[in-house]
């Protein structure tokens, strides 16, 4: 247990709410600490919405942001939209200037808010922020249910049991639909074979099709073969998660990592050159991904005294936890938590969240209100905060993680051939 970080528990200070920690957040975001989630940047929203809007959506917002990503991605019969789990730009810029990728680098756009895959799919699945359709990461907590459920496997976090079992629907958990079903390209999703019929993926294609492959070149093969043998136009969704998995278990650096990339990038270019100018093949990441020294790992135990002021553990995902506090307890988890991490992470409650603007513009839907908690963590430095189940081995910790707003989680490809 050396390598995990149990901090002592002390006296806690006089709970104080601190009016500056927005001016700390901002200075933050102004000494390029951490990235500003924004509307008027372009982002994967913006480039869901473009691409859609290419595949024959034709009632999406048209901001100027989106407009901008729409010069970019010119029309065509056939469009293929590739996104590489993890693919950040802090691991694109170590890629050679010939490859697929770096060559046809459009520009960086921005990930959602919070930078982890869960929000990020369901961004690209119903074209809309956190902040509306209420997936707060790889755990969201459903207070309506009393249930927290780890979003894509679609089961009860604690003893894995499907929601299915116990009654409960996507469309009790999902509230906004998917948009493959408004496109008049017709849609092909294509993902890993292990993940092809799960509930959250039958979800996400909206009763389209969907494709499992069992490699690489397998995924490309079938886009491939989609397009050609097409009579009509066609959307196809190509969905890797290689980076990210690899990402996780060594870290961002290791050198196994940069080898796949390239092997991804020679895939993207046979699927190019087979495809030809009939189809434009656009190419983005969800996240980029940041290294976590193993102290810096700070897991919440059964026992711990923060537990013991939450409804529920926290959800979200360690880098940007989200806490549902026990009524009557506010004050005094404030100050426990910034006598404890204060160093690491800021606290911010909910209506300080929608001032900022940190989960999508505007206000947020009623659903995604109530499961985004009472605080939200957003870490200062590479540190992490999560419960670790007794069930867990200790030694099961990710070396490299996301959904934060540091450079390394935020900043992300959009390549466009």
């Amino acid at each position: 247990m050396s390598h995990v970080r149990l901090r002592p528990f002390r006296p806690r200070r006089q709970a104080v709410y601190h009016p500056g920690v927005i001016r700390h957040v901002k200075e933050l975001f102004d000494n390029g600490t951490l990235v500003r989630p924004s509307d008027q940047q372009p982002n994967l929203v913006h480039l869901v919405r473009a691409v859609a809007t290419r595949s024959g959506v034709r009632d999406l917002d048209y901001s100027p942001t989106t407009r901008q990503l729409l010069e970019l991605i010119p029309p065509a019969d056939h469009v293929v939209f590739v996104l590489v789990d993890g693919l950040g730009m802090n691991v694109v810029r170590r890629l050679p200037p010939e490859t697929f990728i770096r060559r046809h680098f459009a520009r960086q756009i921005l990930a959602t808010c919070p930078s982890t895959t869960a929000c990020a799919l369901t961004t690209i699945t119903t074209a809309q922020y956190p902040n509306r359709h209420a997936v707060t990461g790889w755990f969201t907590h459903l207070p309506d249910l009393g249930y927290t459920i780890a979003t894509l496997p679609f089961a009860e976090r604690m003893t894995h049991e499907p929601l299915a079992a116990r009654g409960i629907r996507v469309e009790d958990v999902l509230p906004c639909p998917p948009i493959c079903p408004r496109m008049t390209h017709h849609p092909l999703t294509i993902v890993p074979a292990l993940i092809a019929s799960t509930v959250y993926n039958v979800y996400s294609r909206g009763g389209t099709a969907g494709l499992g492959y069992h490699s690489i070149a397998h995924a490309v093969d079938r886009a491939i073969a989609h397009v050609i043998e097409a009579p009509e136009p066609t959307y196809t969704h190509v969905y890797f998660p290689e980076v990210d998995t690899i990402c996780h278990k060594r870290g961002v650096d290791h050198p196994d990592v940069l080898p796949l990339v390239l092997q991804i990038d020679a895939e993207l270019a046979r699927l190019k050159q087979a495809l030809g100018e009939r189809a434009r093949v656009v190419v983005c990441a969800d996240h980029g991904l940041i290294d976590v020294p193993r102290e810096e790992q700070t897991l919440l135990l059964v026992g711990d005294p923060l537990l013991e002021l939450l409804a529920v553990p926290p959800s979200g995902d360690a880098r940007m936890p989200i806490f549902h506090v026990k009524p009557g307890r506010r004050d005094e988890f404030v100050s426990t938590f910034r006598d404890r991490f204060g160093e690491s992470m800021l606290l911010l409650d909910i209506d300080q969240i929608q001032e900022l603007a940190l989960f999508g513009p505007g206000e947020f839907s009623p659903t995604a209100r109530v499961r985004f908690g009472d605080f939200v963590g957003v870490a200062k430095r590479p540190a992490t905060i999560a419960f670790h189940p007794p069930t867990k081995p200790l030694t099961e910790l990710y070396l490299a993680v996301h959904a934060g707003l540091s450079p390394a989680e935020m900043e992300i490809p959009l390549c466009v051939a």
